[in-house]
This record gives C-alpha cells, sequence and structure tokens, in this order.
C-alpha cells in the first residue's frame, strides 16, 4: 500500500543489505536517466543536460533512502559533467559558467533530496505512532471483548446451575429458556465480521450455525435431526441478535414438542431473495395444536422481535410446522 514512501531496502532487509539495495536502486536510477536521455536525444536535440535528473533523484529517494539518493546525484553529475557538458569525454571545465551551473544543479539537487529525506521521516514517523495506536486499541478491544464474553458465560452458567437447583419444573424451564436467550445474545459477539469495513457486523451463516449447535447438544436426542442451509449474508449485529433470538425460540418449541415419539427432522434455512431475506424454520412433527397458546412469554417475544426487525411472520401446519420470516434487506455493512 502507498504511504508515502515505500522503503525498499527495509522490505528487502531479509534478502539484502540495506547498503545493497540502496546501491542497487541508485544504479538502476542511474541507468533510468541515461536511458531516457538516450530516448529524448532521438526526438529533440540538445535537450538541457539536468532535466531528468530531478525526478529519478526523487524517485529513488523515496524509493530508498536518502543514501540512495546521494549516490544517484553523484553518479548523474558525473555522468552529465563527462559526457554532455563541454567538452565531451573529459572532466574538464570549459567555462567559468559550466561550472557555476554544475554547482547551483548540484546544490538544488541536494536541497531536493533534503526536503525529501525530511518528508520520509515525517511520514515514517508518523506511520510509526499510527501502527502503535492501532496496536493499543486492538489490543483494548481484545481485553474487552475477552471481559465482555466472559460476562455473559458467567451469567448463563448462574442461570443454567439456577436452573438445575430448581425443584418446580415450571422454574426450572423458564431458567433454561433464559440461559439459552442470554448464549443467543452472546454468540452474536464470537461472529463479529471482521472483514467487513466495520466491526459491527455478523455473519449470520455462522451465527445460527452457533444458535443450532447448541440446540443440538443440549435439548436434541440423536433421533432428532437439526439441519442449517443458510446463504452467506451478513447483517447489523442489532438484527442478528434479534434474528438469532427468534430462531432460538423457535427451534426450542419443536425441539420440545414437535416430535413426542422422539424422531423426526428440523431445518432452518436463511434465503438471500434479493430485495429481502426469507428465514424458514420448519419440522415434519405433529403440527400445531388447533389453539395454540398467544399469551406465552416465547409467543410474546417471538412477536415483539418481529415487529423490531419490520418482518413478517406466517405459519402453516401441513406435514408438520413450517414458520416462514420475510425480512427486509438491511442496508450493505460499511
Amino acid at each position: 500500500m502507498w504511504r508515502g514512501h515505500l522503503d525498499l531496502p527495509s522490505e528487502l532487509a531479509g534478502t539484502l543489505p540495506r547498503i545493497v539495495t540502496e546501491a542497487m536502486v541508485a544504479l538502476a536510477g542511474i541507468a533510468l536517466a541515461v536511458g531516457l536521455r538516450i530516448a529524448l536525444d532521438q526526438i529533440v536535440v540538445g535537450i538541457v543536460p539536468f532535466a531528468l535528473t530531478f525526478p529519478v533523484i526523487a524517485g529513488v529517494t523515496l524509493l530508498a533512502g536518502i543514501r540512495s539518493g546521494v549516490m544517484t546525484i553523484v553518479g548523474c553529475q558525473l555522468l552529465i559533467w563527462y559526457a554532455v557538458l563541454p567538452p565531451p569525454r573529459s572532466f574538464a571545465i570549459e567555462s567559468p559558467s559550466v561550472a557555476v551551473s554544475l554547482v547551483l544543479v548540484t546544490l538544488s539537487q541536494a536541497v531536493m533530496l533534503m526536503a525529501i529525506g525530511a518528508y520520509r521521516n515525517s511520514t515514517g514517523r508518523l506511520q510509526s505512532e499510527s501502527q502503535q495506536r492501532i496496536d493499543d486499541l486492538s489490543l483494548a478491544l481484545r481485553e474487552i471483548d475477552h471481559r465482555t464474553k466472559n460476562n455473559f458465560q458467567l451469567a448463563v452458567g448462574l442461570l443454567e446451575i439456577q436452573g438445575r437447583n430448581a425443584s418446580d419444573p415450571a422454574a426450572r424451564s423458564v431458567l433454561n429458556r433464559a440461559a439459552a436467550r442470554l448464549q443467543a445474545i452472546a454468540g452474536v459477539y464470537k461472529n463479529l465480521a471482521l472483514s467487513s469495513a466495520d466491526l459491527k457486523a455478523v455473519r449470520l451463516r455462522d451465527y445460527l450455525g452457533d444458535i443450532c449447535n447448541r440446540v443440538r447438544e443440549g435439548l436434541l436426542s440423536p433421533a432428532i435431526l437439526l439441519d442449517l442451509e443458510a446463504d452467506a449474508i451478513v447483517v447489523p449485529h442489532e438484527m442478528a441478535i434479534r434474528i438469532g433470538l427468534v430462531v432460538n425460540e423457535l427451534v426450542t418449541n419443536a425441539a420440545k414438542h414437535a416430535f413426542p415419539d422422539g424422531v423426526g427432522t428440523i431445518l432452518v434455512r436463511l434465503e438471500d431473495a434479493g430485495s429481502e431475506l426469507r428465514l424458514t424454520i420448519s419440522d415434519d412433527g405433529r403440527g400445531l395444536d388447533k389453539d395454540p397458546p398467544t399469551d406465552g412469554l416465547g409467543s410474546k417475544l417471538i412477536g415483539m422481535l418481529i415487529r423490531q426487525l419490520g418482518a413478517k411472520l406466517s405459519t402453516s401446519s401441513a406435514r408438520g410446522t413450517t414458520h416462514v420470516i420475510t425480512l427486509p434487506r438491511p442496508p450493505a455493512p460499511g
């Protein structure tokens, strides 16, 4: 990436000594100046002797540093003195004006070299300071992330312990469901899409996969299959939390109530449907009751989440139960 200059000797430090790289870049710059001079002489005869040295020296200094720039100045000036300035093929000085021109141009090149060197040092220092700040912030974010995950796990663990110790089956069920819901929220932090432009986006396929794995390990017998089919979709983390809670509720309901004989299949499918997203949770169980309760905490939670998502939910109960949730496509992250 271009950041004001490329420190080629540092980039090749593991392969070549720094001084060798600087000398090679200087020689390449001198050869480029000579080649351009010869090519332009075929088009325009008598071009100003020093015209091509300035951009070549600037480029070499940006690429390889001040020492390489000094080598280029010395090489170019000696070649021009010997081959171009009168008398040609000689280091003699024909007139005082030639000597003055040579000295003034060399001084001008030296001033330019110092300015470019100061610029390189300044940009290098700023890059180093910026990288240090980025490293410090990354360390702080990792520490915060670690503490956040630990706090979530502690809270989930406490709820699970309370659930196991509860003598009332209803209380045990409520505590276990609360732990599962909190775990669904906590899971979003593990699936932040770090490859995206900002750190507030979540890869839904990974996130829903974690939720399904937890339900599979905690609630399902080996005879009940839980499959996930999901397109690669990235959404804001607030949206991901709500989707995860909905999936957690519906899959948990199916795991607990759809298979009285302990055998069946649950499928979670997430599809990219162009202008919208389509989430389907289906099972091949016994289907819904004729008058399913709608005043339970789970039903109220699902209804609230659907409203917050601006989504539509349709439910059918033929050969099992199918919930289809249609969500508006969120803006692209970043």
